[in-house]
């Protein structure tokens, strides 16, 4: 009997678990269609509703850039918007100003009207404010990278008027806190004048969350600004780091809309918006007259945006209209450092009265404006910086500028060249330490060489230092050429000395 014939139970149990796997793919001997075939298919029928991305303004920050600066994306001291909406329980430093925000709506000022007609606010009902947000909370909510379907209707709407009304407050009252003293000094110019601006005081009633009701909320203007958020030092600067974080953007139409209603004068307002913007996030990256070179034709995403873009006009010329850098003209890379610079021949000066990142060099001579470095602007760069890395049709001027920075600088004698021309100023510790900041500032970011505002500058440079190189390198080929010519002598020095001792004559 052959082997052939004896059956196998363990074989049978196979081909019978294989028949029964068939099964599951055809039926009458026909493929059948699997579930998730059938449900894209209901998909394609449906029509698709991927979210391109296209409406996004305000994004998460990459997790490659979280890695390594974990702290500059991370708010200290308040959350605004989704994104951190879910630890302002958890964390205790964000609950406490949680507290001030309810403090602003809940003020206990009733509002009043003005007998001479002016500036002064009438008073607004919380329920126009939730109206008109729930109407946008469609359009706010596309303009995040993230769904955020954890957070229902209601609390997103509540978020939105709260921390809302809390930026446009707090704007109003900084602005009237800096500008009171210089008002005085001024003759009244009208309703134009500064000194008509003045701040919003927000009284309330709690919101009812038990009932799901919304109470009255009236608004007023109000000189008074001894408030212990503007009496206390830190907390002011930490709040401005906090507001200009990626992660803790509103949407700027929201922001409008609100002070529109607040201010219920729509001509004031397209202009006092921006004005106050600048003014409160001035001292974070000063630049002198920046109110004054505010563009209000053209919109913004939000405050981070607007900051990001205050005084940019002289550097955008520089950019190309199709967005990259013509073959001819095209430089990769700076190739040498500060040291090697001044070795060469060029010159560093500090740029005054222009924008930080217009950096100009011509005749021998760099111009670079002053950089001033500390626990503020670091984070303030990087934010810069993760937002142009997020936004696909963003223009990389920050981080043009920082690869710049970064080519510039490879130890602390760099930074001592340029501290000594007045170009860069810290408070970070020794210039080795902001060495190794800079460089540190251009990890893990994706840089495009083909767009870059600095191209021109770049190839000048370069250009300018090839007679250095040249003689460089010439210097470096007489000490080789040197060095092989004595030691073939002490070759032959010692072939002459060993060679009478293995043959003799």
């Amino acid at each position: 009997m052959g082997r052939g014939n004896k059956s196998n139970p363990r074989n049978e149990e196979e081909f019978e678990e294989q028949e029964g796997e068939q099964d599951q793919y055809y039926t009458d001997n026909k493929p059948r269609s699997l579930e998730w075939v059938v449900e894209n298919k209901n998909c394609l029928d449906e029509g698709l509703t991927y979210d391109s991305g296209r409406s996004w303004t305000i994004y998460r920050v990459p997790n490659n850039l979280c890695e390594v600066h974990k702290n500059a994306f991370q708010p200290k001291m308040v959350s605004i918007g989704p994104f951190h909406y879910l630890d302002r329980e958890e964390k205790l430093q964000l609950q406490v100003m949680e507290e001030h925000k309810m403090r602003f709506l809940s003020d206990d000022c009733e509002g009043e009207e003005d007998d001479n007609g002016g500036w002064m606010a009438s008073a607004v009902l919380l329920d126009d404010l939730v109206e008109t947000i729930q109407k946008l909370e469609e359009k706010t909510r596309a303009c995040y990278s993230d769904s955020f379907d954890e957070i229902n209707s209601y609390e997103f709407v509540q978020m939105m008027v709260v921390d809302g009304c809390f930026l446009v407050e707090l704007l109003c009252l900084y602005h009237d806190h800096v500008c009171t003293e210089t008002v005085e000094m001024q003759n009244k110019a009208g309703p134009w004048s500064l000194h008509n601006i003045m701040p919003v005081y927000v009284t309330t009633t709690l919101i009812n969350h038990q009932s799901d009701e919304y109470s009255s909320i009236t608004f007023h203007w109000n000189g008074k600004w001894d408030d212990p958020i503007f009496t206390t030092p830190w907390m002011l600067r930490t709040l401005q780091c906090d507001l200009l974080m990626l992660e803790n953007q509103l949407p700027f139409f929201v922001l409008m809309k609100l002070y529109e209603l607040i201010n219920n004068n729509i001509d004031q307002q397209a202009v006092l918006q921006e004005v106050l913007a600048v003014t409160f996030f001035d001292p974070l990256l000063p630049r002198d007259n920046a109110a004054s070179k505010l563009h209000t034709t053209k919109p913004y995403t939000h405050l981070l945006d607007r900051v990001d873009k205050k005084g940019m006009a002289q550097v955008k010329t520089q950019w190309n209209p199709d967005g990259s850098v013509s073959a001819l003209v095209r430089e990769r890379q700076l190739i040498h450092f500060v040291s090697e610079l001044q070795e060469a021949g060029v010159r560093f000066k500090k740029r005054k009265g222009h924008d930080l990142l217009d950096i100009n060099f011509a005749h021998g001579t760099l111009r670079i404006p002053p950089l001033s470095m500390d626990d503020s602007t670091v984070p303030l760069f990087l934010n810069f910086v993760a937002d142009e890395q997020c936004h696909d049709h963003a223009k990389p001027f920050f981080t043009n500028y920082f690869m710049f920075s970064d080519s510039l600088v490879n130890s602390l004698g760099d930074i001592q060249i340029l501290h000594t021309h007045g170009i860069i100023n810290h408070v970070l510790g020794s210039n080795g330490d902001v060495a190794n900041l800079l460089n540190k500032l251009c990890r893990e970011i994706v840089y495009d060489l083909d767009q870059c505002y600095l191209h021109n500058k770049i190839k000048e440079l370069n250009d300018y230092c090839k007679p250095y190189d040249e003689s460089k390198y010439r210097s470096m080929d007489m000490p080789l050429f040197a060095a092989i010519i004595l030691l073939l002598l002490t070759l032959l020095q010692t072939l002459y000395s060993v060679y009478p001792y293995y043959w003799p004559r």
